[in-house]
């Protein structure tokens, strides 16, 4: 943030920058209340965690650190925090040390760290008076706050014109401060957000001063990207808004994670089909939409006529090439509406949520049989298996999840038991065979 425009706010807006310390400050309380916590239960591995690197973890540390320039380094206010920063710090090594040792922790020792917590403090307090009465001081260390801070920072006039820009912006969009200078940030839009939605932000921002949400904008190269954005109206002394100031973090990385960390919990990675849990979620949703609706919905469970044999005789490897083939060949026959899962082994179910009717659900069933017996051609073997199929229905066997999918596996056992290769439907203590 450049002097010029520090020189230009009044008093009242230079408190708004004095909350940069504020929070700082708030985030060392934590880090000292984790610290006592630590020293109280005396867990080995909290202790480790603060006997490593302490500057790193304490928030008021590393802004601290980020400020060099020399000016505000010959402030006698400002140089003191540091020393009695460092010193704060030295006595949590201490500590640490002599508890991780197993050495007793005395009173005097815990009274030399309050103490010290105390003064640091009270240091603060004075820096906060000095920077009240000091524009050339606040000016330079918010600047520094303002360029080394890693989320992007745009400031902007009342009408929108970007004012300035930091250095985690222009890393995170591509463009540099002197293309976006004069602009609106909405040469940022992605259009994946309608009007609606902005008329929504500027609506709650003029009304609370502040909105805060998700958003996604697209970088000077054209890839779209997801980020948290907070907005906040800067205001004069009268009461109006001079500036808004916007502070985003792209989250696009954290999205991804999301989203490997969903597959890896709802996918089978061998048939990269939904599993078990996916199954039950979209079965359940099946149901309460067919309660609505008062449609058919149909569970078929499936499981693979000789391929045990094809384990044994050629190897685990053809057995995993056989699930992978018979997952692709049922993606074919169903429809997109439909649900193909594995279960685990060679058993796999299919959600039918709209069936319509009866003989559909039968035609879907065959469909499935004919389409698995065709054989199976791994490397220079040629093999083939079969399928054996239980069909439960809702609201005609079962009305629940889990009753469904019972019945289904019973009616497939019933299956295998008449001879395999065929498809049976669950009605009650009896099963109906084709």
């Amino acid at each position: 943030m450049d002097l010029t425009l520090f020189q230009r706010l009044t008093a009242s807006e230079l408190d708004q920058y004095l909350n940069e310390i504020d929070l700082a400050l708030e985030y060392h309380y934590r880090w000292l209340a984790a610290v006592n916590r630590a020293f109280v239960c005396r867990e080995r591995a909290d202790l480790e965690h603060f006997n490593q690197d302490l500057l790193h973890q304490c928030y008021f540390g590393r802004w601290y650190a980020s400020v060099d320039e020399p000016d505000i380094y010959n402030d006698p206010t400002y140089a003191a925090i540091g020393v009695v920063h460092e010193e704060v710090h030295a006595q949590v090594r201490t500590l640490v040390e002599k508890l991780l040792q197993g050495e007793s922790v005395t009173v005097d020792d815990y009274d030399a760290f309050n103490g010290i917590c105390r003064q640091f403090r009270h240091q603060i307090g004075e820096l906060k008076g000095a920077i009240k009465h000091d524009l050339s001081l606040i000016a330079t260390l918010m600047g520094k706050v303002f360029e080394n801070a890693m989320e992007g920072v745009i400031i902007t006039d009342t009408d929108g014109a970007i004012l300035n820009v930091n250095k985690a912006f222009c890393d995170v969009t591509g463009y540099n401060r002197e293309e976006v200078i004069g602009s609106n940030p909405r040469i940022l839009q992605s259009g994946r957000q309608d009007s609606l939605f902005y008329d929504q932000l500027w609506g709650t921002l003029l009304s609370n001063k502040r909105w805060e949400g998700e958003i996604w904008n697209r970088r000077k190269s054209g890839e779209i990207y997801p980020e948290w954005l907070m907005i906040t109206a800067v205001m004069d002394e009268s009461g109006e808004t001079s500036h808004y100031i916007a502070i985003f973090s792209d989250v696009s990385s954290q999205k991804e994670s999301e989203e490997r960390l969903f597959y890896l919990a709802h996918y089978d990675s061998l048939s990269k089909l939904p599993n078990r849990l996916a199954f039950h979620d979209r079965l359940k949703q099946a149901i309460s939409q067919a309660k609505r609706n008062q449609d058919l919905v149909a569970v078929m469970f499936l499981d693979l006529d000789g391929f045990k044999e094809i384990n044994d005789s050629l190897g685990h490897n053809a057995g995993d090439e056989v699930i992978k083939e018979v997952a692709i060949r049922l993606g074919k026959v169903m429809r997109e509406t439909d649900t193909i899962a594995r279960f685990g082994g060679d058993e796999f179910t299919v959600l039918l949520p709209e069936a319509g009717s009866v003989a559909g659900v039968e035609i879907a069933a065959q469909k499935i049989i004919d389409t698995i017996a065709e054989p199976i051609r791994i490397g220079v073997n040629e093999t083939a298996v079969t399928t054996s199929i239980g069909i439960s229905l809702y609201p005609r066997n079962s009305d629940d999840m889990e009753g469904l999918i019972k019945q289904a596996d019973m009616a497939m056992y019933e299956a295998k038991g008449k001879g395999k290769n065929r498809y049976i439907f669950y009605v009650g203590d009896q099963v109906t065979a084709i």
